[in-house]
């Protein structure tokens, strides 16, 4: 086994999306000296299969998005932004998008290590030299060296491997970012080695878990009544929401934390689409005090766009002979989902299937509508951090400056993108904070080196 020593004047842990951001803007606005190690054989793997492949790059709506656009027009990279919000780079090619970031930094000089896997970062004291970026010249900063020609600097331990065996480098740098991404699609690298390394250097950590992701149900067990696996496949517009139970010594309440339409999709599992997605991330909960799933329900709302009960008490009134109570929501809900429903209703008690239409009461349509308006699920379990698209918790915000994201705990680290506890919606905005946070700390970085 060999040993390399190197020297950097900043040190990026990881080659996504906010690592890449960071080591362009220092590219473009100094020459620094910046290493970037990314522990795949290759950076930006996951921006690659970001959006199936099409890498929804950001959101008008996103914080800072107007700095987002302004790098990616500097970049060369040409977008294009949708009514809703959803911006895309202008060929759709998420391939294209990872491409020219990887070539941008290369061409303003900084160096990729791939394959190079980082396990310790300490912070050292020793001499400066007029080369040195002093931690003095950081303002107010209060992790700033006591002087100039004691200046606090990291030093990173990396290992990797090639033809010859396993191999060790040692890398000095005066700037760290932490770039390293969560755990969500731990495929593309990001196992949360980041958490590890920030807590060696003071940092707590937040419990991750995995979020926009599909939700396992109750309902989908074979043993449930109905069954709710004759759903799956089956795609819908509706209104999801999320509740979570207030218990007492007499009953048990419930308190809404979320809502939002759009396309509920039933899968063999469960629940899953883009307003399902967004809803995991309110589903946080306390193990240790007793909290669990259980504490939450989810009810779908199948027909949002009208009122139910008049419909089904007008088909009453004009009911052809023969025509059954249980085929009425036919034309209204997919064919699966009306069933769904009506077997549902007489799971509780309530069969009005096999009734003629005509026969049908108030009491009864008053039934079936609340079903349709309030479908109801029972959360059993998240879909892993296999399937996640983002990570809910992290590097605990109020030990980073939010405004450049360095440490407040250690002078010159800076913790970017999904490993400080941060997340948000579908429809670009995580990737939104990638950018934006390897660009702030790397002109963060600049700032405190003139």
């Amino acid at each position: 086994m060999s040993s390399l020593k190197r020297k950097a004047d900043v040190v990026i842990v990881g080659g996504g999306a906010s690592g890449l951001a960071a080591a362009i803007t220092l590219g473009m606005e100094s020459s620094l000296d910046v290493l970037v190690i990314e522990k795949l054989s290759e950076p930006a793997r996951k921006i690659r299969a970001t959006g199936n492949g099409r890498c929804n790059i950001s959101n008008t709506a996103a914080p800072g998005y107007l700095k987002i656009a302004g790098f990616f027009t500097r970049i060369g990279l040409v977008t294009r932004a949708y009514d809703n919000g959803l911006v895309y780079p202008y060929s759709e090619s998420a391939a294209d998008v990872a491409d020219i970031l990887i070539s941008r930094t290369k061409q303003l000089g900084a160096r990729i290590a791939c394959g190079e896997e980082v396990v310790s970062i300490k912070q050292i004291k020793g001499p400066g030299r007029d080369s040195d970026l002093s931690a003095s010249r950081r303002d107010g900063n209060k992790a700033a060296a006591e002087n100039s020609t004691a200046v606090t600097r990291f030093e990173i331990m990396s290992k990797y491997k090639d033809a010859d065996g396993e191999h060790t480098a040692a890398t000095e740098a005066a700037y760290v970012i932490l770039a390293c991404g969560g755990k969500a699609g731990p495929m593309f690298g990001t196992t949360g080695d980041g958490y590890r390394l920030a807590r060696t250097l003071g940092h707590s950590v937040v419990t991750p878990v995995p979020v926009l992701t599909g939700i396992e149900c109750r309902e989908w067990s074979k043993d449930h009544i109905p069954c709710a696996l004759t759903l799956a496949g089956t795609r819908t517009r509706g209104r999801i929401a999320l509740y979570r139970y207030i218990r007492d010594d007499e009953a048990a309440a419930r308190e809404e934390l979320f809502k939002e339409e759009g396309e509920i999709q039933f899968t063999k599992y469960g629940l899953s689409g883009i307003c399902v997605f967004n809803m995991t991330r309110h589903m946080r909960f306390d193990p240790a005090g007793g909290g669990s799933l259980s504490d939450f329900l989810i009810t779908a709302d199948l027909y949002p766009d009208g009122d139910i009960e008049e419909a089904i008490r007008e088909r009453r009134a004009h009911a052809f002979p023969g025509e059954s109570a249980g085929k009425v929501l036919t034309g209204v809900l997919k064919e699966n989902v009306a069933d769904h429903v009506m077997k549902s209703l007489s799971a509780s008690g309530m069969d009005v299937q096999n009734k003629a239409l005509k026969d049908i009461t108030d009491e009864e349509i008053k039934a079936i509508g609340r079903k349709i308006y309030s479908m109801e699920f029972s959360p059993m379990g998240l879909k892993g951090w296999k399937d996640a698209q983002a990570t809910s918790g992290g590097i605990r915000l109020s030990e980073i400056d939010e405004e450049t994201s360095e440490s407040k705990i250690a002078g010159g680290l800076y913790i970017t993108g999904e490993l400080a506890d941060r997340d948000y919606q579908c429809g670009g905005f995580n990737l939104s904070n990638a950018w934006l946070t390897g660009i702030t700390a790397a002109e963060s970085i600049i700032y405190s080196c003139r």
